[in-house]
């Protein structure tokens, strides 16, 4: 087997060198002692700092080595179908390049991989992130996940994934997909394997993650429950109108019960009913808007979208 390793970069200059490091090192030992093929994609996701220049010094690389630029910032998911268009191997390996993921640990996933399994999925057991800006709102997001849908895997959001290039269908690949990626993949009868992986530190750079992540995970089930096709950033745009309409008449329902149980006050002496029912009808139709809104963008090549998002390429 071979494989394709793909990872995302946005203002990550300080990272990029020791994980290119590790990197090589992980691939000489594989190499070594399994006569594995591998090859590196680099992608620079619009980053502002100077992370482009730095992954170009990674060109000298024995191995081969594809580093990519966006011409702006896109999404790391989109970042990572860049990566999949350009990678020529059967099989993809994700991880971040913040440098918390450790390729040390690809090593043991690749070997599990070999088995027979359609994917690896890394598992941050014991996250060395911030409790509140991070790891809570990654455990809401994993709760809900695990709730709506049939997949059993305690941790979507880790980065670091081995997977057969083949499952990567672009019906399944809207919005975060990397997130999402094996809730998506639930309703297959596919072999995936959840493996406890060492999480590291931030040392360097800054983290782009906040509370915002769990309102696009909640958006993203919406649309796996209901269609699952789509592309990317529209249906958020329209999905957060969307949900705020639903919490306004939530509230608003809260309210109006509150009003009759506590201050006697009838239904009908207040505007709150039709203030639930209007902001509920906006939820839907704001949900419905994005779907549809979606469904029109998407009858746009992907590969078109990729070639017009590309700065620059290096290889070597």
């Amino acid at each position: 087997m071979n494989y394709s390793i793909i990872v995302t970069f946005f203002n990550e200059e300080k990272n990029i060198h020791q994980l290119n490091d590790e990197l090589k090192n992980v691939i000489e030992k594989l190499s070594t002692n399994n006569s594995l093929k591998f090859e590196i994609i680099y992608i620079d996701d619009g980053s502002m700092d100077d992370t482009f220049n730095e992954l170009s010094k990674c060109k000298n690389n024995k191995f081969k080595t594809k580093i990519i630029r966006h011409k702006q910032n896109l999404s790391q998911s989109s970042a990572l179908f860049t990566g999949i268009h350009y990678s020529k191997f059967e099989n993809l390996i994700f991880l971040d390049g913040d440098c918390q993921n450790d390729p040390s640990d690809i090593e043991n996933m690749v070997n599990i991989f070999e088995k027979g399994f359609d994917m690896v999925v890394g598992w941050r057991k014991n996250r060395k992130d911030s409790f509140f800006s991070k790891t809570l709102p990654s455990k809401i997001a994993n709760f809900f996940v695990r709730f709506f849908t049939k997949s059993k895997i305690h941790d979507q959001g880790c980065s670091l994934k081995v997977l057969k290039k083949e499952l990567i269908d672009y019906h399944i690949t809207w919005g975060d997909f990397h997130r999402l990626l094996t809730a998506r993949l639930s309703n297959s009868n596919l072999k995936i394997e959840e493996v406890v992986v060492n999480h590291r530190p931030r040392s360097q750079g800054k983290s782009n993650y906040n509370f915002s992540r769990i309102f696009r995970v909640l958006l993203d089930l919406i649309y796996i429950n209901f269609l699952k096709i789509g592309n990317r950033p529209i249906i958020y745009f329209f999905g957060n109108f969307g949900l705020l309409s639903f919490f306004g008449s939530f509230i608003s329902f809260i309210f109006m019960i509150y009003l009759r149980t506590f201050k006697f006050i009838d239904f009908d002496q207040t505007p709150m009913p039709i203030l639930v029912v209007f902001l509920f009808l906006m939820g839907l139709l704001f949900l419905f808007i994005g779907l549809l809104a979606q469904l029109i963008i998407n009858q746009s090549s992907r590969e078109d979208y990729i070639e017009k998002s590309i700065k620059e390429i290096i290889e070597n």
